[in-house]
């Protein structure tokens, strides 16, 4: 970072600090102090120095009469000279003058980390007028080293006083233009981690800059959907709790590359409504992403609080079979599935490979081919769908799960993955022997306007063993289950 072990080397990035020869020094007064503030300003300027009219109007800005600002300003350099002297700086000249400017020292190195930063402003500069290859591999070795060396906001205690504004305004703006560059190369890259990790430290530095939208973006990417939402859920509130706005989703927008326009004029209902449907109705569960599927849960949560509704939660998990992975498919089956380890003595397999990816496929298909279309899921890992039951009790979401192990077992002739349907308030359902005999001849009543169905218990939709009873008028409905 340019920092010399030879002289002053000053620290103004995320907080203040003094170095003489790699020993820290103190200054022997709070940072508000006028005469610090001067001495900040001296080291910050280093051997360029300050013309004097500038360090007069740091004192007492408010005083127009020159006799008296002058005077001033003599005594607060006096005072600090004085202070040097006891604080324990090495023997020398401090805050000298040279005409109308000032000087920390004409005898001693001063480096600063704010130095070192513009040295390399200048050089993106000049590299930006590089079209060549070599000139843009240059280009991004300054955005990165930028990105390494800034460490904070300048002088963060002082962000009140207006000199020190303007300063952290130029350094931020620098870095977050050399971050949009890096990150603008790693999306298009598709190396979200790295992307990942730089939007992480940026969004400690910054907390209230939005860069928690691109680390929502990473984990989306990379179908990391709880990390995504706990870091949604953080950035709101961190922007509700201590600005009362948010704007955070505005930004997710802008990281989506949503190019669509979302103005309307005021009472153009009909195009609002038009916005808000699906662009196609299509037929089975609504598929989201793990954050929407969140938010629909708790509403239909609230929505059963107030007229009673049930609702189940169903983690469709697939289970890779070491044993039975290799007995069936040997180990080139294996290889492309589940990777086989021991763990205490147990077999296991770690995710991986396109037969994972197959199998994922086909529990979808299923879901797709057996839910309503007034239920909603979602991918919540590498193996895993998570259903919202809209409307279903214990007792129809065990059926539901009943049809779902039959058309697992009918459409999976791959016997190394099994699946585990765990259901809200059960004990896991598997597709090997997990039905419960006693329950084969449970029936239900449905209805549909104008007749009445008796249902098997693994009969959804009545769709199969139909049993007409009698006529009443009534809504689709089974248990509060209705198709649609």
């Amino acid at each position: 970072m340019g920092r010399s072990d030879k002289g002053f080397y000053a620290r103004f990035l995320g907080g203040f600090s003094l170095y003489y020869n790699e020993e820290e020094l103190q200054l022997g007064a709070s940072l508000q102090n006028i005469s610090t503030q001067i001495v900040l300003m001296l080291l910050k300027a280093g051997g360029d120095g300050i013309e004097k009219k500038e360090l007069m109007a740091l004192i007492r800005p408010e005083e127009h009469e020159w006799a008296k600002r002058l005077n001033n300003f003599r005594q607060q350099i006096h005072i600090l000279r004085r202070r040097i002297e006891r604080v324990g700086f090495p023997a020398g000249e401090y805050v000298v003058s040279v005409g109308t400017r000032y000087y920390f020292s004409l005898e001693q190195r001063v480096e600063t980390d704010t130095a070192y930063l513009d040295r390399l402003v200048e050089q993106i500069k000049a590299c930006r007028t590089g079209a060549d290859q070599a000139g843009r591999k240059g280009l991004h070795l300054l955005y990165l080293e930028y990105y390494r060396a800034y460490k904070g906001e300048f002088l963060p205690t002082l962000g009140g006083e207006a000199w020190v504004a303007m300063e952290s305004a130029f350094y931020q703006k620098w870095y977050f233009i050399c971050l949009d560059a890096l990150c603008q190369e790693l999306k298009s890259a598709g190396k979200y981690a790295v992307m990942l990790e730089l939007c992480t430290t940026a969004s400690q530095i910054h907390p209230y800059d939005e860069w928690q939208a691109a680390q929502i973006e990473c984990l989306l990417a990379m179908d990391r959907y709880r990390e995504a939402l706990e870091i949604y859920e953080k950035a709101t509130e961190i922007f509700y709790k201590d600005l009362g706005v948010t704007s955070l989703d505005r930004a997710m927008e802008r990281y989506r590359g949503a190019e669509k326009a979302t103005s309307y004029m005021a009472g153009a209902l009909k195009r609002l409504k038009k916005d808000l449907e699906e662009d196609e109705l299509m037929d089975g569960p609504y598929l989201c992403s793990y954050p929407s599927f969140q938010d629909i849960c708790r509403i239909m949560a609230r929505v059963g609080e107030r007229d009673g509704t049930k609702n189940q939660l169903l983690l469709c998990t697939i289970l890779a079979d070491a044993a039975g992975g290799e007995a069936a498919g040997g180990g080139a089956a294996a290889k492309d599935g589940a990777r086989a380890k021991e763990k205490d003595g147990q077999p296991y397999r770690e995710w991986g490979g396109e037969k994972t990816g197959h199998k994922m496929e086909l529990l979808q298909e299923i879901l797709v081919d057996k839910l309503r279309t007034g239920d909603a899921y979602t991918r919540y890992s590498q193996n895993q769908f998570l259903v919202l039951l809209a409307g279903a009790d214990t007792l129809a979401g065990q059926r539901i799960v009943r049809r779902l192990e039959n058309d697992w077992k009918l459409y999976n002739q791959d016997r190394w993955a099994k699946v585990r349907f765990a259901l809200e308030g059960t004990d896991g359902l598997s597709a090997e022997g997990s039905r419960h005999e006693e329950e084969e001849n449970i029936r239900c009543t449905y209805h549909r306007p104008g007749r009445s169905y008796l249902a098997g218990a693994g009969d959804l939709a009545g769709r199969e063993g139909d049993q007409k009873l009698q006529e009443p008028a009534g809504k689709d409905q089974i248990d509060g289950w209705g198709r649609g």
